[in-house]
């Protein structure tokens, strides 16, 4: 795949190389390629000496069947194709609405352009070998965004309990539209199809499902019916206060086709087995996909895998993204019988539907895009096949060409951005349902994690080189899939009931939240540049983090006793589950006024993240019951330690304190060489600061969510 789109094939030379004689031409007439054919039964012509591409005429050849069709409403299109073999002169060919077939295809690797009027072109490669040749559609991108199913989606939140179905029908042979074709529901509804073929009607919410986050939406079959063709039963689509937009080819003839359309998570609790069909075959594939990534964990004994996750944490890393991708389909695992090839972006938001659950909240809908756009690149590049670089079945990430408004918003909200472990390629950034480390025994739900060791309120597979992680919102929830990378209801409990949007969710499973170990160290790349935005260095979800230190363990403390303490608390939190609460003791053999500095990293530069000093800012929740304190920062810079002015933390709520580290007005010097002000291009946060008149007084002071922002 080419990381650019391409614009189009480029106009023909006006010339052409001289038409060969009459008897040279019959001798040579598909050797390579033949003429396009509009309908089958045309004769093949001689392909020209500027080709490049002659070979012998006994030499193995494979038809090609190609369709284009518009990515939106599935409206067949004619189309212009440009055929390239080694880096000679393309061969340029059309094809009408209905498709065509590019016959005597010679074996060997070849670039296929296709491009139509007031649609973006898209570039894919193609490659010709004994195995038979499979039929590929190709969905093109309208130039001009289309409203339409925004405006559906609209038209669905103003009713509050209605979804909205629209869709084409067209016939599966000729891609003509299929005018008068009815359309009914299970509730009733029904709706015949126009010219364009296009259908829309409404459906109804049961009242009970805006009130259970934790259920499945439930569902609703639409059947499809046209004069002198097969109806299709769409059953188990998912009911959404949403729009959701199909794309129905019907074949000619009598009788019905029952087509399963429940989400796979629905279909995944309804098997006799309770998880989703593997072959063993596949299953060595995936499996030797996961050993493929061992080399990219994080291994302490490594210092450089260390080093290049510190550098991706603090700096969001360039990473290409390919510009189409090859997809199986009409699949039995990850054998597929068809290929459809779509614009990358398209098919993140076209596909995230069949993932995670549409009526979810949007961030987590947005993480779930980066989870599944870095999936799909990864599997771009290395595909599970010449042919096809990813199933539309569950053995790969599961697809259809219909869209959903909500996913395709979050697919937009996050373009580009995907999860790298290296800095330079996508990252193998795996997914399942439910990952609580803890087997419901009553569930009947199937765990394939190996290793539940982590236990209760965590997820992890250690086995598998995926460390523990504390994830509270799955406790007593039980296991369902194999455990490793994102949780998908995790998802979905973190921004729908502690309020995290989806850089977070994003970053608390793949890295830990800046703590990556094993697997979990991967993290967002092309998010906006400089550290993508905003970086939590430490939500205390998993303990005390990079604050592992006393209060009294730098000298730099007066004022305090021993006995003070900092320990992860999760009784007391602004966001997530715990923060780190603090605990000032007054030393009475002293009468200074308190100055606690805690440490992060233990007071190690090495130990902590570094920081962009351009537009960098660095801050955190703070809460106490005490008055009269207040709080600073300290930072390692070149020439030293520069200290923060102090900034007042007032007493009984949650405040948030920040400084800028390009602003001299907000820095002191402190200790070293400092001058009062950040001179470096990168620093590492030396300390947190307490301080307060003395008192006898115990302080408990909480901190929560400590951030680096760009």
């Amino acid at each position: 795949m080419s990381d650019t789109p391409h614009r189009g094939p480029p106009r023909a030379s006006a010339r052409r190389v001289p038409v060969w004689p009459a008897p040279l031409a019959l001798l040579l007439a598909g050797a390579v390629f033949a003429q396009w054919l509009a309908r089958p039964a045309a004769p093949p012509a001689a392909p020209t000496r500027a080709s490049g591409l002659a070979a012998d005429p006994a030499a193995l050849r494979r038809p090609l069947d190609i369709r284009v069709r518009d990515a939106v409403t599935g409206r067949a299109l004619p189309a212009q194709l440009q055929l390239q073999r080694d880096g000679a002169r393309a061969l340029e060919l059309n094809a009408g609405a209905q498709g065509g077939r590019v016959a005597s295809l010679a074996a060997g690797d070849y670039r296929l352009t296709v491009a139509a009027p007031g649609h973006e072109p898209l570039t894919l490669p193609l490659h010709v070998d004994a195995a038979p040749s499979l039929p590929i559609t190709v969905w093109l991108s309208p130039s001009a965004p289309s409203e339409a199913l925004d405006l559906l989606a609209l038209k669905a939140a103003a009713c509050a309990d209605c979804a909205v179905f629209s869709g084409h029908v067209y016939d599966r042979g000729d891609g003509a539209p299929v005018a008068g074709a009815r359309v009914r529901s299970s509730q009733g509804e029904q709706a015949l199809t126009d010219a364009a073929g296009y259908f829309e009607l409404q459906a109804r919410l049961p009242r009970a499902q805006a009130a259970d986050r934790e259920a499945l939406p439930a569902d609703i079959e639409l059947r499809v019916a046209g004069a002198g063709y097969r109806s299709q039963r769409l059953s188990g689509l998912p009911l959404l206060n949403d729009s959701r937009h199909l794309i129905v080819d019907l074949e000619p003839g009598a009788g019905v086709a029952v087509v399963d359309r429940r989400h796979v998570q629905a279909r995944a609790r309804e098997r006799a087995d309770r998880q989703r069909p593997v072959s063993a075959a596949d299953r060595a594939q995936i499996d030797a996909v996961a050993a493929a990534q061992a080399d990219a964990a994080l291994d302490p004994a490594r210092p450089a895998s260390r080093a290049l996750a510190e550098r991706l944490a603090a700096q969001a890393a360039s990473v290409p993204v390919p510009s189409s991708i090859r997809v199986g389909t009409n699949c039995s695992g990850r054998s597929c019988s068809s290929v459809s090839v779509y614009a990358f972006e398209d098919y993140v938001g076209r596909g995230l539907d069949e993932e995670w659950i549409p009526s979810w909240d949007a961030d987590s809908l947005a993480a779930g895009a980066v989870a599944y756009r870095s999936y799909a690149a990864y599997y771009v590049a290395h595909p599970v096949n010449s042919r096809y670089d990813i199933c539309a079945s569950t053995s790969c990430q599961a697809f259809n060409a219909d869209s959903v408004s909500a996913t395709v918003a979050a697919a937009t909200a996050t373009r580009g951005v995907l999860l790298t472990r290296d800095g330079r390629t996508a990252a193998f950034s795996e997914y399942s349902a439910e990952n609580n480390a803890w087997d419901d025994p009553s569930d009947g739900l199937s765990c394939v994690n190996n290793d539940l060791s982590c236990g209760n309120g965590r997820n992890g597979s250690p086995r598998n080189n995926w460390p523990c992680l504390s994830d509270e919102v799955g406790r007593n929830r039980g296991c369902f899939g194999h455990g490793r990378g994102m949780s998908q209801w995790g998802t979905q409990r973190w921004a729908a009931n502690q309020g995290r949007d989806w850089r977070w969710i994003a970053n608390h499973y793949f890295n830990g939240n800046n703590q990556p170990g094993g697997m979990r160290n991967a993290f967002l790349a092309n998010d906006g540049g400089v550290s993508g935005g905003t970086v939590l260095m430490d939500g205390f979800e998993n303990g005390v983090g990079r604050f592992a230190s006393a209060p009294t363990l730098s000298g730099s403390t007066v004022g305090v006793s021993t006995a003070s303490l900092a320990q992860q608390d999760c009784a007391t939190r602004k966001s997530g589950n715990c923060s780190l609460r603090v605990l000032l003791k007054d030393d009475p053999a002293v009468s200074a006024a308190w100055a606690v500095r805690l440490l992060s990293g233990g007071g190690t530069p090495a130990n902590n993240l570094e920081l962009v000093t351009a537009r960098g800012r660095v801050g955190f929740w703070v809460y106490t019951g005490a008055s009269g304190m207040t709080a600073s920062l300290s930072i390692d810079d070149s020439d030293g330690t520069e200290r923060a002015v102090a900034r007042a933390i007032p007493s009984g709520q949650w405040t948030w304190l920040e400084w800028a580290l390009d602003d001299p007005a907000q820095w002191n010097a402190w200790a070293g060489a400092s001058n009062g002000s950040i001179d470096a291009a990168s620093v590492r946060l030396d300390a947190v600061w307490f301080l307060r008149e003395q008192t006898r007084y115990d302080v408990n002071l909480y901190l929560d969510d400590v951030q680096i922002v760009h």
